[in-house]
């Protein structure tokens, strides 16, 4: 019964759609990242052009704890598409190019602005060690910093991508979204912000933000595999990263502005209301007097 029960889970297994193989959402990013975090965005789109990764032990975050210097290297170590097959790997090979002097302890500021930065950034502490949750703030703050005609994501091979209403997507085993008239495929590693993973049900949300794999970029990712789906050209930009906003979560937002409207804010939309009713009635008491003058003429003419 066993072997019958383990060639249907297997059989199961090989019948998946090969586009979801190693699709992550917000759920599914870190065992210790709630999807309701937050920073929880900002964790994605680090996750995702490979500036935060994994410590090869577990898929914890760890987030209130320091960075350390070997967990550091190793992401920079695939962020730039250094030789490694595993963390600890990428870590060396991230020492033997000098982006870190060393393993051992953790990171500060002054070394991820050599690293990253090309010391183009001003630290206010650059000897203070920072936390992962600090190290987060301090990447995004800095993310699209112009360094001689580059940022940061472009340095890792990666590009803003496309934003707009989803019109259609293409789902199988590539899966793509279709944009004012234009197809995007998915990588085959794509982190996804959205309330599903399933492709059907974003048609007619909109993406806010997307991070495109440029071509002919080096892979990222923490297992370091593949980042193209088979059959597609090495040099074909796919989507890495999209955030999807549901209508749902735009009404949310449009709520919360309004929630958080100053009273002059406030004042001034009763104002505008005001006069809106006000013009209403105007056009409507028009209306009336017209039909009333009609009906007199007519009834006259009549006589």
């Amino acid at each position: 019964m066993r072997k019958y029960l383990l060639l249907i889970l297997m059989s199961t297994l090989f019948m998946a759609p090969v586009a979801y193989a190693h699709t992550m959402d917000k759920s599914t990013l870190y065992a210790d990242v709630s999807e309701t975090a937050p920073t929880i965005k900002e964790i994605m789109v680090l996750h995702s052009i490979g500036l935060l990764g994994y410590n090869g032990k577990d898929v914890n975050l760890n987030p209130t704890e320091n960075l350390s210097r070997q967990d550091f290297a190793g992401w920079v170590g695939g962020f730039f598409g250094l030789k490694g097959a595993t963390v600890d790997e990428l870590a060396q090979a991230a020492k033997n190019e000098d982006y870190v002097s060393s393993l051992e302890g953790d990171i500060t500021y002054k070394e991820i602005n050599t690293a990253l930065f090309h010391h183009k950034l001003e630290l206010e502490n650059p000897d203070a060690t920072l936390t992962k949750e600090e190290y987060i703030s301090f990447l995004t703050d800095h993310l699209d910093v112009d360094m001689g005609g580059h940022s940061l994501i472009q340095m890792g091979g990666f590009s803003e991508g496309p934003t707009g209403t989803i019109e259609d997507v293409v789902a199988g085993d590539e899966t793509g979204v279709i944009i004012n008239g234009t197809t995007y495929m998915l990588s085959g590693h794509p982190r996804i912000f959205a309330d599903s993973t399933d492709a059907k049900s974003w048609v007619g949300q909109t993406v806010e933000k997307s991070i495109f794999t440029t071509g002919g970029s080096h892979q990222h990712g923490h297992d370091q595999s593949d980042d193209h789906h088979e059959g597609q050209s090495a040099d074909t930009p796919t989507l890495q990263y999209i955030q999807i906003s549901s209508p749902a979560q735009a009404t949310n937002k449009t709520q919360v502005q309004s929630e958080n409207a100053t009273p002059l804010d406030q004042q001034q939309s009763t104002k505008e209301t005001n006069e809106t009713s006000s013009n209403t009635v105007w056009i409507i008491a028009l209306l009336v007097l017209a039909a009333v003058i009609l009906s007199f003429v007519f009834v006259k003419r009549k006589k």
